[in-house]
């Protein structure tokens, strides 16, 4: 593999970089050396996470050698003599930075810790370390037990907390036997030669070796020169600690980051119920149940008795209390009263949640014993729940302590900082909101998009305590607490990048925003104002419930459908708005027009039924008897953050509209009031690098288009159209909150006739200047070759070797396979599509260029061997030279038009496998007549049977 030298560090990569890279490197590579933090946005496509890797990992080999030399004091003082090549290894490992030997033990490299949102980007992640040259690095994957438990029992367990719990019991009482063999296991060559193993790898090797893969991935963590590991366990405190994940003096990446302000706060955020507090409740009374009156238990604890247990029934009376009393504290809080339910509410600064613990004798000081015990209680009713299903086959829902497991959570997110109590509670008030609202136990709450409760009943007397942190700078503080040596953001889409750095309040050294390494030709951006009516095209909460305006979309969308191939993608605002334009598309009749074009596929709202209509879609997209499909989603969705939707998945993106917060959402309102205050109480010269809180709401909605419009682009040879359908996507803001890299490609329409022509030429020269084309015309070309086989008893001109021929013969694997050689520089010569294929009769063919090849060998074609079910032949694309033999009998189709005259099709079409035309040949069933007796005497002319049309690529 190529050596790069980037900022006097060796960085091998799979092939020479772009410069994109090359500049991606360096500031990853800047940011090692210097110890700083950094954000870096370089579009997808462009080989981010490869180059990542590869940055990283080569400046922890030199920084590894650094070490080992400087405890041989080969860096300092004079060089041992005889060994004049420690000079150069001296000038080089120079280059690692300032790395000294004193607070870090022989080994004390710094480690990297790769973090993304989800296992299956981890799992990609790996998959792309194992092609690079540092594949034979020390690795470890940390998974939760979900993923990686194999024990019969606790993998049946439905709740994580549940998992957590019974594991911790077989495995402090040594009953389970994969934990007991991981001491003897982990050494195992499995584990020790395998290269990089991901999540799946684990588990099949556990399962093989009888031994726990998520205790082997804890152990391996432990010398391994990179982790990977999904956020929540580097931001989320409680995951933190209980993954056992050390930050200090470590490097921490978190790819994918641009949702990372909202995940900051998700995980330093809570809800606490009035329902939550009952169950506690419920769960500690079924425990003092369970050891009978006072005295039993007294007799227990002081008898001296195998049985005892970690917690007395005092204890458990303390606890009760508590409780109780918080529930009567929880519940009296006054609300706002109002006709309506949202109106019945109140706020209160983010003191007032330690406050409110404070009046039940919750402290910070009795922290660590309350949560001590409440650990002791749910080990407790989980270790009973195991022994009450295998008894009784199920255990009450209420005896597995998930009431307890959610006031311990509570308890550690207020309580997280171990520091003096007026800073916590000045950074608490300053960072947090408690917004208290009425619950209704009685009916199913349900959470939006943002987060916040919403209930339903006036006349419940439970209370919901939403203690909620509006500042991602708090937690990303923490993980700068633990003295990191360096922070890396990353990801696709981060611009613009300084309201990002002013939200998570870190000092940022590095910034980077990359353009793309594709050319103009490969990607179409539009705003469209006006549907094909003329009529305004605008989402705005004015105009959405217009018929008029949804009858223009759905319009808009119809003509879409028409001139964009293969995959569809249309993204709206929310889910109210996608059904409602579905209601009355369906009335309307516009909903079959497009289905006449493209099958509609429809994000569902929850999880269940994704990945159904996800295969179907891309079946679609592959089945020839479609012209591609249509996918509608929401933006902020899953389809439009974690999806990829390469080559013909996705060859063009509609956005119908701006997709703000909603606007009287509680939690909107207070972080966009938290951002004006802080700004307000700003000195005037900072005031400019603070957002205010309208800024940030346009903000958000500018961010989830960019993450929309990325699913399009996907790699170096992708092409396609970004429509954005709102005429208020034409403003000079939200052109500055775009990408950099999409930028350039703006540009606005009034006439959307303008839009269809540009569109159309677009994807004209995309196909002609592209490698990739139609899936629909791979398919069909396929399917023709494999049904006109010929077989051949002498052959003077065919050229290429057997196994050539086989491999030309295989159906084509439509999904596109990622390798680094797709980042490759590709050759600037683009071919021109052939003028023989143009051709709209066989003469004109004959005539062209090509060239028409007598053939001496006597070569019989079996009838029952001849293609019947195509339509067309489509002529190959390939670079290389190919004969193609043409029977004159085939119904001949070019996408523009027909070879043969209407004369030869009804010719070809009343034949059957008894009277078929022998090529050149006079048929005994019927005369020929038309083109077909021209085409005859015309080969009779030149004594040959067959036509060999050289077509080139």
């Amino acid at each position: 593999m190529p050596e790069v030298i980037i900022n006097g560090i060796p960085v091998n990569f799979p092939f020479q970089p772009y410069d994109v890279q090359v500049a991606y490197m360096s500031k990853v590579i800047e940011c090692l050396q210097k110890g700083q933090n950094g954000i870096l946005e370089s579009p997808t496509g462009t080989g981010k996470t490869l180059s990542l890797l590869c940055s990283a990992l080569g400046w922890v080999m030199v920084s590894k050698a650094r070490l080992q030399a400087q405890s041989l004091g080969l860096l300092e003082g004079e060089l041992p003599s005889g060994e004049a090549y420690f000079r150069d290894i001296k000038s080089g490992l120079s280059a690692a930075g300032n790395i000294p030997i004193e607070p870090y033990a022989w080994g004390g490299t710094p480690k990297v810790i790769y973090a993304s949102r989800t296992h299956s980007q981890l799992t990609q992640a790996i998959q792309e370390l194992k092609r690079t040259a540092y594949a034979h690095v020390r690795t470890a994957v940390l998974g939760s037990r979900d993923q990686m438990c194999i024990h019969p029992q606790v993998s049946q367990e439905t709740s994580n907390a549940g998992k957590v719990h019974m594991c911790h019991h077989l495995v402090s009482t040594r009953a389970c036997h994969f934990y007991n063999n991981v001491e003897s296991k982990k050494e195992d060559v499995i584990f020790k030669e395998s290269g990089p193993m991901d999540i799946e790898d684990l588990v099949k090797a556990g399962r093989k070796l009888q031994c726990c893969p998520y205790y082997v991935a804890k152990e391996l963590k432990q010398n391994a020169d990179i982790v990977f590991m999904p956020y929540n366990y580097i931001l989320d405190p409680k995951s933190r600690k209980a993954n056992g994940v050390e930050l200090e003096n470590k490097i921490v990446i978190l790819d994918e980051a641009h949702n990372i302000e909202k995940m900051c706060e998700e995980s330093t955020s809570l809800v606490l119920r009035s329902t939550d507090i009952a169950m506690c409740i419920d769960e500690v009374t079924k425990i003092m149940k369970d050891f009978g009156d006072l005295s039993q238990m007294n007799a227990q604890v002081f008898n001296g008795e195998d049985t005892l247990k970690d917690f007395t029934m005092e204890e458990l009376c303390i606890l009760k209390t508590l409780f109780l009393a918080l529930e009567d504290a929880v519940d009296s809080i006054e609300v706002r009263s109002g006709s309506k339910d949202e109106d019945q509410s109140a706020t209160h600064p983010g003191s007032y949640m330690i406050d409110l613990l404070g009046k039940v004798g919750i402290t910070i000081e009795k922290k660590t014993v309350i949560l001590d015990l409440l650990e002791k209680l749910i080990q407790y009713l989980t270790t009973s729940s195991m022994t009450s299903e295998g008894t009784s086959g199920s255990a009450p829902f209420q005896r597995r302590g998930n009431g307890l497991q959610s006031f311990s959570d509570l308890l550690k997110v207020v309580f997280s900082r171990e520091m003096d109590s007026e800073r916590h509670i000045e950074n608490v008030k300053r960072c947090y909101k408690v917004h208290v609202t009425v619950e209704d136990p009685r009916k199913k709450k349900k959470a939006d998009s943002w987060g916040s409760l919403k209930t339903v009943s006036s006349k419940a007397t439970g209370r919901v305590v939403n203690y909620w942190c509006l500042s991602p700078g708090f937690g990303m503080q923490s993980l700068l607490d633990h003295k990191l040596r360096s922070l890396i953001l990353t990801s696709g889409t981060l611009a613009p990048l300084p309201p990002l750095i002013s939200e998570l309040g870190i000092p940022v050294n590095v910034t980077l925003e990359n353009p793309h390494i594709i050319k103009p030709h490969q990607v179409w951006m539009g705003v469209v104002k006006n549907g094909p009516d003329g009529f305004s095209l605008s989402s705005s909460y004015a105009t959405r419930s217009d018929p008029k305006y949804v009858a223009s979309l759905g319009q808009t969308i119809v003509n879409f459908s028409r001139i964009v191939p293969d995959g569809l993608l249309i993204f709206f605002p929310s889910y109210p708005l996608m059904n409602a334009c579905r209601d009355s598309w369906q009335e309307s009749g516009i909903w079959s027009r497009i289905q006449e074009k493209k099958p509609i596929f429809v994000e569902p709202q929850g999880k269940e039924g994704l990945n159904s209509a996800m295969n179907e879609y891309y079946a679609k997209i592959k089945d020839p008897e479609y012209r591609g499909a249509c996918f509608m989603a929401v933006c902020r969705g899953k389809v439009s953050e974690g999806l990829d939707f390469a080559d013909y998945n996705g060859r063009g993106v509609v956005v119908t509209g701006l997709p703000f917060p909603p606007y009287k959402d509680p939690r909107v309102v207070l972080k966009r009031s938290y951002l004006d205050e802080n700004r307000n109480n700003k000195k005037a010269d900072e005031k400019s690098l603070c957002q205010s809180g309208q800024d940030w709401y346009n903000l958000e909605a500018s961010r989830a288009v960019n993450q929309a419009v990325g699913r399009v682009i996907r790699h170096a040879s992708d092409y396609g159209a970004i429509l954005l359908c709102d005429k208020r996507f034409d403003s000079p803001s939200f052109k500055k909150e775009l990408s950099a890299w999409l930028q350039p490609h703006f540009k606005a329409y009034s006439n959307f006739g303008e839009v269809i022509k540009g569109v159309r030429d677009f994807f004209r020269r995309a196909e002609q200047l592209c490698p990739s084309k139609s899936v629909r015309e791979e398919k069909r070309q396929t399917l023709c070759a494999a049904g006109a086989s010929f077989d051949f008893t002498e052959s003077k001109i065919v050229q290429g070797s057997a196994s050539a021929a086989k491999e030309n013969a295989e159906p084509v694997n439509h999904t596109p396979s990622w390798t680094p050689a797709d980042y490759g520089p590709s050759s600037s010569n683009v071919s021109e599509p052939s003028k023989e294929n143009k051709s709209s009769c066989l003469f004109t063919a004959l005539e062209s260029s090509s060239k028409a090849i007598d053939f001496n060998a006597a070569v019989e074609t079996s009838a029952a061997k001849r293609p019947t079910n195509c339509d067309s032949l489509v002529p190959s694309q390939q670079v290389r030279k190919k004969l193609k033999i043409v029977p004159l009998n085939f119904n001949l189709k070019e996408p523009s038009g027909d070879i043969l005259s209407d004369d030869s099709k009804n010719c070809s079409k009343s034949t059957n496998s008894d009277d078929k035309v022998k090529l050149g040949e006079k048929s005994k069933t019927e005369p020929r007549s038309g083109k077909a007796a021209e085409i005859a005497t015309y080969l009779k002319q030149v004594r040959t049977r067959y036509i060999f049309i050289e077509i080139f690529g």
